[in-house]
This record gives structure tokens, sequence and C-alpha cells, in this order.
């Protein structure tokens, strides 16, 4: 439903009212502060039909009216512009995020805790996924007879760290050289490709492969089950500044999505598999009737992707919030393109 010109300059006011007060706005403090050229009586109407289209709902008869989501939706899709931040803030994001670097866990903790700080909501960050990301290097430790240290660098910094077990005696030597074969054959290509061509290979009799049939073994081990990426949360305290969530059940579905790793994945899979930054509101995520998610792909190759979000309520400050997750978002990228 397209609204008129009048209705969406008083949506707009309303939400942009609300978002800084978080408190049901009135028809007379948008005629004061929003110079929207109406009277109290023409805001009254207007924010009347508003309620009626479902954008405006009015929580007591004598108070005023709050957006919807729909409200909200609605001004997302046709009055919201993103727009870049400042250089100032630019740079604040640059210097938190990337001082000295360090490994790649690091840096996306960093970025989690440097987020939440700035926008006052949690962050919550999920590391590439490993299926996705190129092979750089695997190396082969011998710990002791049998037992094997299997070190996978991914191209962007990702890092897998595995025992292996073989019943074989295998010497130093003999792991330098399969770790070499393995290289020659699998340098950026992803991990999912690694994993068929090992899994054909070994399914295979030839006897061209008899001289390095340990080496593709080693590999099947190395890469066995796939681990679920990381995910780093910053600023979960901050869930008991927002008025929203103020109801003891809200809260408690909140601190159960931070801490159920898989529903957090599930949703920040649908961002990585996306090219841009995305709003989901409470529409998009069931039983978080009260939240908005912030978020956006990140990605050293079009293959490689983890995901940065923020989590808050509906009632979320977006012209600040969005460019700022962007932003972050292209930060962590040029992170992993530099490691690669």
């Amino acid at each position: 439903m397209m609204l008129g010109k009048r209705e969406t300059d008083v949506l707009a006011a309303v939400i942009e009212t609300y978002v800084e007060t978080a408190l049901p706005v009135s028809s007379q403090a948008l005629a004061a502060g929003h110079g929207l050229g109406l009277s109290p009586a023409s805001l009254r109407s207007t924010m009347a039909a508003l309620t009626e289209k479902g954008f405006l709902h009015q929580p007591h008869t004598s108070a005023g009216r709050i957006p919807t989501v729909q409200g909200f939706r609605y001004y997302l899709d046709q009055v919201f512009k993103l727009s870049p931040l400042s250089r100032r803030e630019q740079s604040r994001l640059h210097e938190h995020i990337l001082p000295g670097e360090g490994e790649l866990p690091q840096v996306l903790r960093r970025a989690a805790r440097t987020l939440s700080s700035l926008t006052r909501q949690v962050c919550v960050v999920m590391a590439p996924r490993q299926n996705l990301a190129r092979w750089r290097q695997i190396d082969f430790v011998l710990l002791r007879p049998g037992m094997i240290l299997a070190v996978l660098v991914m191209q962007g910094g990702l890092v897998s760290n595995r025992m292996v077990q073989m019943d074989e005696n295998l010497n130093a030597d003999d792991l330098v050289r399969y770790g070499n074969y393995l290289n020659s054959l699998f340098e950026g290509r992803t991990t999912q490709e690694v994993r068929g061509e090992i899994e054909r290979q070994l399914l295979s009799a030839r006897k061209t492969l008899d001289a390095y049939r340990r080496a593709w073994e080693l590999a099947a081990q190395a890469l066995a089950d796939e681990d679920l990426p990381e995910v780093f949360v910053g600023g979960a305290s901050h869930l008991a500044d927002q008025p929203e969530f103020t109801e003891l059940e809200t809260i408690q579905e909140l601190l159960r999505l931070i801490e159920e790793r898989s529903r957090l994945l599930e949703l920040l899979d649908k961002t990585s598999a996306g090219k841009s930054v995305s709003v989901n509101l409470a529409e998009d995520m069931p039983g978080l009737s009260a939240c908005s998610l912030v978020a956006s792909p990140y990605s050293a190759f079009s293959s490689t992707q983890g995901a940065l979000a923020v989590l808050g309520p509906v009632r979320m400050n977006y012209a600040r919030i969005v460019p700022m997750v962007d932003f972050a978002a292209q930060i962590l990228s040029q992170c992993l393109k530099s490691r690669s």
C-alpha cells in the first residue's frame, strides 16, 4: 500500500520522534518540532488515517501514537536512504577494529565489541564458514608415533587445527612431502571442492595414487567434519537499557537466542548469502516480535563469507546503525583480502 506525501511525511516524523524518545508521539509534539506546516487538527486526522491503515498504533485512548512494524517497514523501504559515514566515524571504526590486527578471531571479537559500544546495541559477528573458504596451506606436525596435528590455513586467515590418528608410523619428512603434495593440488580451491575430490580419490583404485594414499587419508581426517563457524557477541548488557526489553519474558527470549548458537547461525546464514546490508524486522524473525536485525555479509572472495549484525529493538536509529554495519563489514572484507 502506497501512502500520499502528507501521510508519508507524518509517518516519517512520528518514527523519527519515537526513535529518539521511546514514547508515544502526540500531534502537538509533531506540530511543535518538525516543521510539517500542518495544524494539530490536520496532524490528528492524518495520524488517525495511518492508524486505520496499520502504520501506527495507539496504545491508550488518550495517548499519542507509536509506529507498528508495518510502519517501520514502509519507512525503511520508501523513505530511508543509506548515507555514508563521516570521515571521523570511519576513522573510529578503523582504529578500534584493526589496531595491530592480530589473528582473525581477535579481529572479529574486536569488531563485535566496537560496534556494540558505538551503537549501544548487541553486535554479533559470524566467522566465515570453512567449507566456502579457499585452501591456502596445510601442514602436518608429528606429535608422537601415530598422532599427528593437521593445521589447515585458509585464505583470509581462517585456521583449523585437528588431531589425526594413523596406524602406520610416519616420520616428519613423510608429513612434509604429503603437505607439499596436497598444497600443490588444492591451493585456491574451496574446502567444499577439496572434500569432494578427496572422496573421489579414496574411492578410486588407481595405482598411481598408491604412493600418496596416506596423504589423501590424512587430508580426509583433517576435513572429516565441517566445524560450525565461530560466533562472537558483544554488548549483551545493552539489552537491559532498552525500554522494549523490560519484560522478563522478552529479555529471556533474547538471551536464549544469544546463547543458542544454532539459532544465531540460522539468522546470520541468511545474511551471509546476500550481497549488501539488510534490515530484518520482527516479521522476518519468528519469536522475536520486538526485535530488528541490521546485518551485512563480509567477504574476501565471492564464495568466502561471514556476517556482521546489530540486534536491537525495532525502534532503532537506522540512519546511524545501517551505515555503521555496512562500513564495519567493508573493514572486515578488507582485512580478509589483506590476509589472502
